[in-house]
């Protein structure tokens, strides 16, 4: 029995990609029973070690495997013994045949099935049997209870399936549990958003990956194969590899800047997306949210706000917010869609300048979003929280903040691992290692380009009026 509830419980027991199954009878009969185990229904049941009356003399027959109620995923029905060779002999099967005939006429058994690994034509008529005897090339059946898996059927695969679907709800119901507790704390305390690449994406700007390809692209000095042999060269850390166009490119800041500008305002359809529109309602109908720290170049933000009736100001470099305006805070430097004032303000972009940036503890970025971290209810957006500097920052705030978990992050509810049971654990342990740092994670479902985001954001936003 426990050996029944291994396989129920853990469906990777059995590995269809298995080239070994085949060898001898002895490999083909474990995993066979292994396999029927994941297929069958509750009501059904697989023995090893059935004996079954034969006749009168009191000889008893003990089959390779056992069906009591057959196996209604392969469509067999009824009693049904499996016997497996690896080759059909002439005087074993001859002997066989009484037997068979003997359990089919007494109504032991209804079906049999004899597997043989080695196929070769049957040495004996089975089709007397009535059509109640199969010969079956022992690859064929076993192809045939593959497919069942992985095609799902059978009650233990479907229990497993829907296993999945009733944790996935779990999930769902703790997120309307953080999502209420996240609009309480709006309305206690100071707040503040921190917004990442995902959101000015969002808005038909490249991505990081892609705007370090479209430098490259407008150097014309490294072509698209280049470019993935030194990124793989550079294991594919975006920091370093800009560093490493930006000395290919040997331009100046200002030059910079100015193909990064025709990089991001080329595109017409620049600016607008719902996810940008929710979190300028968030500001706009919260009063608490007292600033936005971005990590983005752009000045989206600013323009949507200015749309919404909103006065905001950005503040990048050492410059001055203005008074009664809403702070957007540009840690990682500013282009602007008119770009003026700016052509000397430096950008984080490579590696260098992450170094020179974060090595200063009083700088001013550094400062502001302390602050943020210690004093407000932070919002994370866009982000995937990998980040070793922000990290960083939240493992200094929560020194100050002890361990209270204030702090909230939307991340995509996605990951690498392949079973339910695994990924489970995987969103878990990501909810742990954050928890540690102060967040609560907010999961929402990435698929039709996050449009589950800015709707859980204008909830939010709703419930402010």
């Amino acid at each position: 029995m426990a050996y029944i509830r291994k396989a129920f419980l853990d469906p990777k027991i059995v590995d269809i990609d298995n080239v070994e199954i085949l060898e001898n009878e002895i490999s083909l009969g474990r995993w066979l029973f292994d396999a029927l185990l994941l297929i069958m229904h509750p009501e059904e049941a697989c023995d090893l070690q059935k004996q079954i009356d034969v006749g009168d003399g009191g000889f008893r027959f003990i089959p390779d495997i056992y069906l009591d109620k057959g196996c209604k995923s392969l469509g067999i029905i009824g009693k049904t013994i499996i016997e497996i060779r690896k080759n059909l002999l002439f005087d074993t099967e001859i002997k066989q045949v009484k037997i068979y005939k003997t359990l089919i006429d007494s109504k032991e058994v209804d079906n049999i099935i004899l597997l043989s690994i080695n196929p070769v034509n049957p040495i004996v008529d089975f089709g007397k049997f009535k059509g109640r005897v199969d010969y079956i090339n022992a690859s064929v059946f076993v192809d045939r209870i593959k497919e069942a898996i992985s095609t799902g059927k059978g009650y233990v695969l479907e229990q497993i399936a829907s296993g999945e679907k009733r944790k996935s709800k779990g999930w769902t119901k703790t997120r309307q549990e953080r999502l209420a507790n996240a609009i309480n704390d709006l309305k206690r305390y100071d707040s503040a958003l921190f917004l990442g690449a995902g959101v000015s994406v969002s808005a038909h700007m490249p991505s990081w990956d892609k705007l370090l390809k479209e430098l490259v692209t407008m150097g014309r000095i490294i072509n698209h194969n280049d470019f993935l042999a030194i990124s793989n060269e550079m294991d594919n850390s975006n920091l370093v590899i800009a560093r490493y166009i930006q000395k290919s490119l040997g331009v100046d800041n200002v030059e910079l800047r100015k193909r990064i500008w025709n990089i991001f305002y080329k595109n017409e359809n620049v600016g607008k997306s719902d996810l940008i529109s929710s979190i300028c309602n968030l500001v706009k109908n919260q009063k608490n949210v007292r600033s936005i720290l971005t990590y983005n170049y752009d000045t989206l933000i600013e323009e949507n706000l200015v749309r919404i009736g909103e006065n905001c100001f950005p503040v990048y470099g050492y410059n001055r917010d203005e008074y009664n305006s809403f702070p957007v805070y540009h840690v990682h430097g500013i282009i602007s869609r008119d770009n003026k004032e700016q052509q000397e303000e430096r950008i984080v972009l490579n590696e260098r300048d992450y170094h020179e940036m974060y090595s200063k503890v009083f700088d001013w970025s550094n400062v502001e979003q302390l602050h943020a971290l210690t004093r407000c209810t932070c919002f994370f957006i866009g982000l995937s929280m990998k980040d070793p500097n922000l990290r960083r920052l939240l493992e200094i705030a929560k020194g100050y903040r002890g361990k209270e978990v204030r702090h909230y992050a939307f991340l995509e509810r996605k990951s690498k691992c392949k079973t339910a049971d695994k990924r489970e654990e995987d969103y878990q342990i990501r909810e742990d290692m954050l928890a540690d740092l102060g967040i609560n994670v907010i999961w929402y479902s990435g698929g039709n380009n996050h449009k589950q985001l800015p709707k859980l954001l204008q909830r939010i936003a709703e419930q402010q009026r």
